[in-house]
């Protein structure tokens, strides 16, 4: 997929490429944060993603699932940034070791996110099960420590009801959709299967405080 990237991802890729290692991983140092609330979320998306691609349809679906969210439960924009870019990870300026909450959060570091945001950028929807799978737990753990539940579950939820497309579903939809997507023994096809028990209980107990404060 072709995309097209902001000034300051190109200069972090070729400084990347130039000495030889991954740089996702690093802080920004000496650069103006980028602005990363809900519109600059999008704005971000726009930049790094083609109209019309899966991805990014599901990322503005989360986001404005979010939006919902927040407004009914009195949550802050944090979340509703956090899910506009939760899957920035796939996007070709960010991808580095194939686990996109990981690639996701890194990359949003260098842009001068704060640490709330990268750490639900780095742990949603059972981003810790998947990193085992890839070995990659370790390192999760160490550079993003698990932030609070409550808006790691919201976030989770969010996701865990839009589809690939953008649209709201069911949370039984969402597994079976992925589950078509990837064959049994794929790797996120295990995690998912690992990880359905908890993400369902999450999914449920958001529900119910939907209809509590909606009732």
């Amino acid at each position: 997929m072709q995309t097209r990237t902001p000034s300051l991802t190109t200069s972090v890729v070729a400084r990347r490429a130039a000495r030889g290692r991954p740089l996702y991983g690093e802080p920004m140092h000496g650069t103006t944060p980028r602005e990363l609330g809900p519109a600059g979320a999008q704005a971000l998306l726009t930049e790094l993603f083609e109209p019309g691609a899966d991805r990014l349809a599901h990322s503005i679906g989360v986001g404005r699932r979010a939006e919902h969210v927040a407004r009914v439960l009195g949550q802050p924009e944090l979340l509703v940034s956090a899910a506009y870019l939760h899957d920035i990870g796939y996007a070709a300026a960010a991808c580095d070791t194939g686990l996109h909450q990981l690639d996701g959060a890194r990359y949003l570091r260098t842009l001068g996110a704060s640490g709330e945001l990268t750490g639900l950028v780095a742990h949603h929807t059972a981003a810790t099960v998947e990193a085992a799978e890839r070995g990659l737990d370790v390192a999760l753990r160490r550079e993003f420590p698990t932030p609070p539940g409550e808006l790691l579950d919201l976030l989770t939820y969010c996701d865990m009801t839009t589809s690939a497309r953008g649209e709201a579903v069911t949370v039984d939809e969402r597994f079976e959709r992925i589950y078509d997507r990837y064959p049994p023994d794929h790797l996120v096809s295990r995690s998912m299967q690992h990880a359905e028990p908890g993400l369902r209980r999450i999914v449920s107990g958001i529900e119910r405080r939907l209809e509590r404060s909606l009732g």
